[in-house]
């Protein structure tokens, strides 16, 4: 294995787009094909660590699509998955679901795909396909989704365990994935089809398209996903202002594309922005939730949005949302129109995430740090489970 500041010196120098380059540290020529054995770092303990383990892949159906895999990054909802706080953890776990590779096959009915695209694959491998939700590309609150790596896949071979991108390879349904568009570095592209197409639904929603002019997006928490959000929301003209506790990121806040910063803990700066937000996204995770002490800065038919779950449920003061007009909603990740619409938004507007780059086989140390909160923002595997 390489050491990590040799690792991150090549994983620096590699082109967004040859396979060959990019696994030469690993091996003497890239793979033509799913080996009889995928590796994998997994888990086979709840709040265990990931250890080297292998499957064997599913059968190749009809609608599916081979790839190896060359990034994966890390969402929060993996360290759920590993700790079994939402009780559905099926062990062993192999998580991953900001997921992009290089295709080597496609099923017989497989025509918009073909081996060499690079692809990516989000927090859904499968849905229904013929429900209405489906067929207007809103598939994600379609009612029989299956999530990458906690639900069992159906194809006319069987039913199946679905593995995440902690794997070196993936069979995977082809029709949910999505190609990359050019002008994307792959190592960026992971943390977009989760984190990116979690805060692009709301902000593409609310504007009834790509331009904000004239409406202010206020983003609470500049992380992981809000660090994209007011990426977003500024290149979409929006005025945007980013909300956090003091004022230490104020000066990072507006490199972003951020018109301002509020100190949420300064009683008297939220009273002067009382009635001046469309759109408030919260895209931060855990913790509790005041939501009632920002009620009062949303303009008359603002949103409140949530792209994460707080710890605790919430208690909210109803007459500031009844004579506001105020709505509040959610969403999970964001359907196949908005996720294609969002990775081309991203190709042409240089949107990225900030991301740490880790090898898969040194996955226990980016766990680590995006438990105890020190990633910025975004933790990312390369794959290194190739043997040479």
């Amino acid at each position: 294995r390489l050491g990590t500041r040799k690792y991150k010196e090549q994983v620096a120098s590699c082109p967004t787009r040859s396979l060959f380059t990019f696994l030469s540290p690993f091996i003497m020529a890239p793979p033509t094909s799913i080996p009889p054995e995928i590796k994998a770092m997994g888990f086979d303990q709840v709040k265990g660590d990931a250890k080297l383990l292998s499957y064997a892949p599913k059968p190749l159906a009809k609608n599916d699509v081979d790839f190896v895999v060359t990034y994966n990054g890390i969402c929060h909802s993996d360290i759920h998955m590993i700790d079994n706080d939402w009780g559905m953890t099926r062990l062993p776990l192999i998580p991953g679901h900001e997921v992009v590779g290089h295709v080597l096959a496609v099923g017989s009915a497989v025509t918009d795909i073909a081996p060499g695209d690079v692809v990516g694959l989000g927090a859904q491998c499968q849905t229904c396909q013929e429900c209405d939700y489906c067929k207007q590309g809103i598939d994600n609150v379609c009612a029989d989704r299956a999530f990458t790596y906690m639900a069992t896949t159906k194809d006319e071979l069987g039913e199946h365990i679905h593995h995440g991108g902690f794997s070196s390879f993936l069979r995977t349904d082809g029709r949910m994935l999505y190609k990359v568009p050019d002008g994307l570095e792959e190592k960026y592209v992971g943390p977009l089809m989760c984190a990116g197409a979690t805060i692009f639904e709301p902000i593409h929603h609310f504007f009834g398209g790509l331009d904000g002019t004239g409406k202010t997006v206020g983003v609470v928490g500049i992380g992981g996903l809000g660090h994209l959000a007011v990426q977003f929301a500024h290149k979409m003209g929006a005025n945007v202002i980013a909300l956090s506790r003091g004022t230490n990121k104020e000066e990072f806040a507006k490199q972003l594309g951020a018109d301002s910063l509020l100190d949420t803990t300064n009683d008297d700066a939220m009273a002067a922005a009382a009635g001046t937000i469309d759109l408030l996204i919260f895209t931060t995770a855990g913790g509790n939730i005041d939501v009632n002490q920002y009620l009062p800065m949303m303009k008359p038919y603002g949103n409140v949005h949530f792209c994460g779950v707080p710890d605790e449920n919430l208690s909210l003061n109803v007459m500031p949302i009844l004579f506001g007009r105020l709505s509040l909603s959610g969403n999970p990740v964001c359907g196949a129109n908005d996720m294609r619409i969002m990775l081309q938004f991203a190709a042409e507007h240089d949107i990225k995430p900030i991301i740490e780059v880790f090898a898969h086989s040194q996955a226990n140390e980016a766990i680590a740090k995006v438990r105890d909160g020190s990633i910025r923002f975004r933790a990312v595997l390369k794959n290194d489970l190739i043997e040479q």
